[in-house]
């Protein structure tokens, strides 16, 4: 059995899917955190969030748009190699990525700060305490993306979902032996507020809100390309057609998408994009102008691979 260590920092002042079709699309919840009822646009269909509330929406697979507060941006649904949940965020609102320590023995504050710094897991966040703004010490990650991807940030726990006191595992321990283990939860601001104010009584906590226009935040992007820089005929017809393929995907909902993706970004396809530049040799591209495109292109492909959304130029 192990308890939760609640690391004490005070607010100091310094399943396989298994089926006979394809998957089409997938469900998000859409999150409402604040204190106000807000209206969300996607593609063309309008929702109502009620305050501290949220929905869930299913997305085909494919491109799809979101506007909020007279601003919108682009994103894709797709199949993802190790997809997972995660939620939306239109209000780019706060969350915290808690961690917490679970042991088979008390830790001390100190013990607990030791361990959570090897592991890189404390942050200085500002916080504003009583209308001073400061910084303070914790093992958290402060969070307000857009698309908050659970493939990305690894909770262990939801927003919805409380730290349990104890787990228990069968760990089969040596006499006087110790465990303990590392346990992340995702939390709205207030209910980190709270959670802090558990630990350091009643002073007026909040945090600064920095939204950004949409088209500052961070976007996946296809690097651009002049296939007239590739000498090596070969790469230049290639990566000519990895192209077309990829602005056609973009064009393709459902179960239409699903094969052409794949055909792009599979293991296999990578593979296959790799194979080619054995086509264009010394001779034929001396600067290997091909290889250069290539693989940024590839590059761009395997850095989304694990997530089922992202935001699109």
């Amino acid at each position: 059995m192990m308890k939760k260590i609640k690391y004490c920092l005070l607010l100091a002042y310094s399943l396989t899917l298994v089926g006979c079709s394809e998957p089409s699309s997938i469900e998000r919840w859409i999150d409402n955190p604040t204190n106000n009822e807000i209206k969300v646009t996607i593609d063309g269909n309008e929702l109502t969030i009620p305050a501290k509330s949220g929905v869930n929406y299913t997305f085909e697979y494919g491109k799809h748009s979101l506007s909020y507060n007279d601003d919108n941006f682009n994103f894709v649904v797709k199949p993802a190699q190790f997809g997972d949940s995660g939620l939306i965020n239109p209000t780019q609102s706060n969350y915290f990525l808690y961690t917490a320590i679970y042991s088979t023995t008390d830790i001390s504050d100190e013990e607990a700060t030791k361990i959570l710094k090897s592991k890189k897991e404390i942050n200085n966040i500002p916080v504003i305490i009583n209308g001073e703004e400061f910084e303070i010490e914790v093992s958290a990650k402060l969070i307000n993306d857009v698309l908050i991807e659970k493939s990305n940030y690894h909770w262990d726990y939801s927003y919805d979902q409380p730290f349990p006191e104890e787990i228990t595992q069968n760990l089969r321990l040596k006499k006087k032996q110790s465990y303990h283990e590392r346990l992340k939860k995702l939390y709205r601001e207030s209910d980190f507020i709270e959670y802090l104010k558990g630990d350091s009584g009643e002073e007026k906590i909040g945090f600064t809100y920095n939204p950004k226009k949409f088209s500052d935040i961070n976007q996946y992007v296809i690097p651009n390309i002049d296939l007239n820089s590739i000498k090596c005929k070969e790469g230049r017809q290639y990566m000519e057609s990895l192209l077309n393929d990829w602005n056609h995907l973009l064009t393709l909902k459902g179960s239409d998408f699903t094969k052409p993706y794949n055909n792009l970004a599979s293991n296999d396809a990578m593979a296959k994009s790799y194979n080619t530049e054995s086509q264009c040799t010394k001779e034929n591209d001396p600067e290997q102008t091909y290889s250069k495109v290539l693989r940024p292109f590839i590059d761009a492909l395997r850095d989304t691979r694990d997530v089922n959304f992202y935001v699109i130029k």
